[in-house]
């Protein structure tokens, strides 16, 4: 269909045309023109002007403007009206030979020979976009200026090359990562681990849907002692606290070793307590002008002795009330196992984090982060060298280590702050440098993208970006990406709820797309519902539906 005809100045990545009235393209509408060498290329409308000649800026006052407007009939000024509008171009969508051979496979060739001015303008056709935006592994919405064409992703890029999912609350990001969730689940068959402080996706179903859900929980006795002081709250500058901290922890695991005692889980916490308590007494029952020594094993399994002096009295006393602060308000995450273990292939494995503070948040991503990235490197160079001990060791452990997998990780700037490194940032943004080569996809969702960590959002090599508002966000997202131009960042703001800029590696071209609504197209359901504030407040009673109070964990 004609929409209109070059018209000014042009050049290879920009073009202006006059509209036809009567088939006015709409923002975000692709079109095609063709460029001064007979190739047919595909650009996107960038603006809709509506000028009127008699009433243009600047020519008269209020008084001309109302004197124009009652003199001259409607049709005089109909006909003194023209609608104007760019589109920056995308790239040459057929060349000369793929005209003449009636051959189309697209392949994204940079134009370069400027339109010419006269030339029609051609809304593009269905058939075309198809070939272009429908081509991918999964569906995760409709071209928003087109909502024939169905938008895919290419999933080995948008896993490998790893994506960001970013908002502003309530404007959809739950919602996209419960359809890429369900997309990847049922076309791919793949592992999906979803990281969730709030528990949004503790009620995610679908038809027929692979869903394992996973109370998080946590053995101190597994974790590294640097994620054990995080666990307990330990400050990073309480330097004596996390040097007892570090003996405890190593006698505690000698002396089990030793006794051949299994040790873990809450039987740890107590262990840990026991021996704090131990050297307490020490200092405590000696006598007035002896030296009070506390015996130790280092890391080698040496038995050591420390003198323990005054200073260091109040710093094991607060250890023991960490410890103890951990078993009474933590104790129902406290559980002898792995958590590793319990993630399960070809599902969606939703580890809910709600109820735990930021600190515990971190430890149990932190350890759940580096197990996930030390044994897929293991399990990938035991394939290398054939050794099919370690093969089957982790096979029988973790069998969804196996395989690829892909980790979503809700409110990342949590976990990754750009202000201050924490143990788990230190793992994503190793997942985010070196996944890709042991098979392990990283998924960023955050509603505060200035406030995640910058070189792991620059990682993110595909980007769905809902609405974002703030100046802020959307130029530090912009200088996290090469991939986001300035009239991307107006469309950005541009956005209702729902609404997406898709750009990068997993889609052929950058396009505003409408996502699915997973409750709608899908019939599923998932967590971040808001509350009826109204509803709750008269007491009126809900007709359609039963509320489940996990809707109302947030987004």
């Amino acid at each position: 269909m004609k929409v209109g005809i070059v018209y000014g100045e042009s050049s290879t990545d920009y073009f202006t045309f006059i509209v036809d009235p009567k088939n006015m393209p709409n923002f975000g509408e692709f079109v095609v023109v063709k460029n001064r060498n007979g190739e047919e290329v595909l650009a996107v409308v960038k603006s809709v002007r509506n000028i009127n000649w008699l009433m243009s800026t600047g020519r008269g006052s209020y008084d001309y403007i109302e004197k124009t407007v009652n003199v001259f009939s409607k049709g005089v000024l109909d006909k003194s009206e023209s609608i104007i509008a760019s589109a920056k171009v995308l790239g040459v969508l057929k060349t000369k030979e793929d005209i003449e051979n009636g051959d189309f496979e697209f392949k994204q060739i940079p134009n370069r020979v400027p339109i010419k001015p006269g030339v029609e303008v051609r809304l593009a056709r269905d058939d075309d976009l198809k070939k272009i935006f429908s081509n991918g592994h999964i569906r995760i919405g409709r071209l928003l200026a087109r909502s024939s064409v169905e938008v895919g992703l290419d999933v080995n890029k948008l896993v490998s090359r790893h994506f960001a999912v970013l908002a502003v609350t309530g404007a959809g990001k739950s919602n996209t990562i419960a359809v890429l969730t369900k997309e990847i689940i049922d076309k791919t068959n793949g592992t999906v681990v979803i990281l969730d402080p709030h528990g949004e996706y503790s009620t995610l179903s679908w038809r027929n849907a692979r869903v394992n859900p996973i109370k998080a929980s946590i053995d101190p006795s597994k974790v590294s002692i640097g994620e054990l002081a995080t666990l307990l709250g330990i400050a990073e500058n309480a330097a004596l606290q996390r040097r007892f901290l570090s003996l405890a922890y190593t006698t505690v695991m000698e002396e089990a070793k030793r006794s051949a005692k299994v040790l873990g889980g809450m039987s740890f916490v107590e262990a840990m307590e026991n021996k704090i308590e131990e050297w307490i007494r020490t200092y405590e029952n000696k006598e007035k002008g002896e030296e009070a020594f506390i015996e130790y094993y280092d890391s080698q399994g040496k038995s050591l002795q420390r003198k323990i002096q005054s200073r260091d009295l109040d710093s094991l006393i607060r250890l023991k009330d960490y410890l103890q602060e951990l078993r009474r308000n933590f104790g129902e995450f406290i559980k002898l196992g792995n958590i590793l273990s319990e993630i399960i292939p070809g599902m969606v494995n939703v580890i809910d984090l709600s109820g735990m503070e930021e600190d515990q948040m971190i430890s149990l991503a932190s350890y759940l982060l580096r197990g996930i990235l030390n044994y897929r490197v293991k399990y990938m160079k035991a394939v290398r060298t054939k050794d099919s001990e370690t093969l089957v060791r982790i096979g029988e452990r973790f069998p969804a280590l196996t395989k690829p997998l892909l980790l979503v990780i809700e409110e990342a700037h949590i976990f990754a702050p750009r202000e201050g490194k924490t143990q788990a940032s230190h793992w994503l943004g190793k997942i985010a440098r070196e996944g890709r080569k042991f098979g392990i996809g990283l998924g960023i969702v955050s509603q505060r993208p200035k406030k995640l960590d910058d070189d792991i959002l620059s990682q993110t090599n595909t980007k769905i970006i809902l609405r974002l508002v703030e100046p802020h966000d959307q130029r530090y997202v912009q200088q996290a990406s090469e991939q986001i131009s300035e009239d991307l960042l107006m469309d950005i703001a541009s956005l209702g709820i729902g609404e997406a800029v898709v750009v990068g590696y997993a889609i052929s071209l950058p396009a505003m797309v409408r996502i699915y609504s997973f409750r709608d197209e899908f019939e599923g359901t998932y967590g971040g519902v808001d509350i009826d504030i109204v509803r709750e407040w008269t007491g009126e009673e809900e007709e359609d539906e039963d509320i489940d109070l996990l809707d109302f964990a947030g987004e």
